[in-house]
């Protein structure tokens, strides 16, 4: 009995390690070496796709920017989603608003951002839904079917497989962040990362909150509800007949 546990928890130990070693190469094939015309920096960068659907083969492009004003290994992870519809998280908000680089004026050549969200937090600017920027679906009756509820559980599944990408970011801090028509997406994504998070101890996405900015809400009536319910439940009320 003795000897089945000791051969247990050693298989159990190489396929971890074995698990962290496919994770690190996979993340290292994201790696991006340097952009077209980058100035030099003191921080990593990564892009690629993460597959949210094998069956439809629709798989989302994200740009990752690893923070560089404070440690990146104790900063926050922070998820940027433009909006729209149809407006490419990485063309726009990372590349025009508050990524690590702007472009300058003979468009082949980038400059340092004087106001970048990795000097505070890690940055992971999603092109979402499918069919917006990189992100891209083989079937073709995805472009026809897309919709909020769709879009944000694409997201939660793109955030989930990309945390087995980079397990580094597991547990850690995390803000879903977004502007325009995100205004619907930021909410009903933060709504399904805390409902999936609820009962359990310790959540991959260590969800904190969501923000906002010249947001597209539907109703307003609905977004200050939800804004109440979601605090409600956050800090434990109940909420009688």
């Amino acid at each position: 009995m003795a000897t089945a546990a000791v051969l247990a928890a050693t298989l159990a130990l190489f396929l971890r390690a074995a698990a962290a070693t496919a994770a690190t190469a996979a993340a290292e094939a994201d790696r991006i070496g340097r952009l077209p015309g980058q100035p030099p920096v003191n921080f990593s960068m990564y892009s690629g796709y993460v597959t949210v659907d094998a069956a439809a083969g629709r798989a989302l492009f994200y740009w990752f920017i690893e923070a560089a004003g404070v440690p990146a290994e104790s900063a926050p992870l922070v998820l940027w989603l433009n909006g729209g519809p149809g407006c490419s998280s990485v063309g726009y908000g990372a590349s025009e608003e508050l990524g690590a680089f702007r472009i300058n004026a003979d468009g082949r050549t980038l400059y340092l951002n004087p106001y970048p969200w990795n000097k505070v937090a890690n940055m992971l600017f999603l092109d979402s839904p499918a069919g917006v920027g990189y992100s891209y679906s083989n079937s073709t009756s995805d472009l026809y079917t897309a919709g909020d509820n769709k879009t944000a559980h694409d997201s939660y599944n793109f955030l989930v497989n990309w945390l087995e990408r980079f397990p580094q970011y597991k547990h850690r801090d995390f803000y879903i962040t977004g502007e325009s028509y995100a205004g619907h997406y930021v909410p009903q994504l933060s709504q399904l990362v805390y409902r999936n998070n609820k009962g359990i101890e310790k959540p991959i996405l260590n969800f904190k909150g969501f923000m906002v900015r010249t947001q597209i809400f539907m109703n307003l009536y609905l977004l200050l509800m939800f804004c109440l319910l979601i605090s409600v439940e956050m800090i434990g009320w109940k909420c009688g007949n």
